[in-house]
């Protein structure tokens, strides 16, 4: 009786197209999955902070009344000592450098924005899971629904290398009744078709990628240019 099986080079020939689809499927599930990761690490800072912020108005009262002066630096930095109770903190930069990388953050098209470890009236610090944060509270006076206070800035990769808006650096607006991710469908000040599109030119573009990311939990905004709150959501 004969036995019938493959022959070696059935056998490489197999092997040699496994191998060339996982080249070709290999990168883009790797990306997939740092995508899903960084938007996990900003869901979970996000809801770090909006808790912290609800936890401090329960104690120290309404945000417009914890400043004495009309100081951007006094303000943040008293902002983050009514939060800092309720927040991990291993590090303390003050107002001074050293939680954030030395350099430019770039924006989603790949252009330098601003050195922000080297700002002298935002308040800095690390987390004990390794995120940067910095806190800029520049109006104390912020009455109303849409009136913004400051804003929180979050490096999801802390001190691990460069950074850039709408990746790994996303912003947090604060208001008066809680801490809301920017570039969501009513901000008009900032709104994510041209402040989270690689296509555009646009100050600060990726700075408004942050509801994108915590709400639709996916950053398609990195692979194609056409997403909208009314429209598409993926790129598929």
């Amino acid at each position: 009786m004969r036995k019938s099986g493959f022959t070696l080079a059935e056998v490489l020939i197999t092997l040699g197209i496994i191998g060339v689809v996982a080249a070709l499927t290999m990168p883009s599930l790797i990306t997939k999955y740092k995508e899903k990761e960084a938007a996990a690490r900003l869901k979970k800072t996000y809801s770090t902070l909006a808790n912290a912020y609800m936890l401090a108005r329960n104690e120290h009262g309404d945000v417009t009344d914890w400043f004495e002066v009309n100081s951007t630096p006094l303000n943040s930095q008293q902002f983050f000592e009514n939060l800092k109770p309720y927040l991990n903190v291993t590090k303390d930069c003050g107002l001074g450098p050293g939680c954030f990388t030395p350099g430019f953050v770039k924006t989603l098209d790949g252009r330098d924005y601003f050195d922000y470890d080297s700002t002298a009236n935002e308040y800095h610090i690390v987390l004990a899971d390794g995120t940067s944060l910095i806190f800029m509270l520049p109006y104390t006076d912020c009455q109303g629904v849409d009136v913004k206070c400051g804003n929180i800035k979050i490096d999801i990769d802390g001190l691990r290398g460069a950074y850039t808006l709408g990746k790994d650096f996303f912003t947090l607006d604060i208001h008066r009744d809680g801490i809301y991710p920017s570039g969501a469908q009513m901000d008009t000040t900032f709104p994510f078709e041209n402040y989270c599109n690689k296509s555009k030119t646009t100050n600060a573009n990726g700075r408004s990628c942050t509801a994108w990311v915590i709400y639709n939990e996916n950053m398609d905004y990195l692979h194609c240019d056409d997403l909208s709150w009314n429209g598409k959501t993926t790129c598929k």
